[in-house]
């Protein structure tokens, strides 16, 4: 049982402002959802450790959660599915959220568990119990905590927690 509440490392979000713009990612496409996800954790890790990788960085584990889910990849699938069009082979690979996820870990050398909770999953203090027990359960030293919505407007926060 961890002593006391997790304590956060470093926060980021998309927008900052009105001027933001995502970035886009090589094997992601017609969607924003992973974007989203990777610039929220992008700009957390960076506010914590500078440039990728996460030198020196302890046993991390990444935790997605997002009320809407990839509605983006969900719409395009189902645009091709029903005007009888070649569904793009790597909208089946990113409509799996943990491709991000691996993306993230990858870019930023993080060795720790990747889970991802479907929409309706409730955010805030449930969110940190789910991360103090991937902690708990020896899994990681901290937590990559994510939130994304697809909206309008888009929007995703990410946090860094450890004990």
């Amino acid at each position: 049982m961890l002593a006391g509440p997790l304590r956060v490392l470093a926060a980021a979000r998309w927008p900052d402002g009105p001027e933001d713009e995502l970035p886009a990612i090589a094997g992601f496409v017609e969607s924003a959802f992973s974007p989203l996800v990777a610039e929220a954790a992008e700009r957390c890790l960076r506010a914590r450790y500078g440039a990728p990788p996460a030198a020196g960085a302890p046993r991390t584990a990444l935790l997605l959660a997002s009320a809407s889910g990839d509605t983006g990849t969900a719409d395009a699938l189902a645009r091709a599915t029903a005007t009888g069009q070649r569904v793009a082979p790597l909208l089946f690979f990113q409509s799996n959220p943990n491709a991000v996820l691996g993306h993230v870990a990858a870019r930023w050398q993080l060795d720790g568990p990747v889970v991802a909770l479907g929409p309706g999953f409730p955010d805030g203090p449930e969110l940190h119990e789910r991360a103090a027990l991937l902690i708990e359960d020896g899994d990681a030293e901290q937590v990559l905590v994510i939130t994304a919505v697809q909206g309008p407007p888009d929007r995703a926060g990410a946090v860094l927690l450890a004990p």
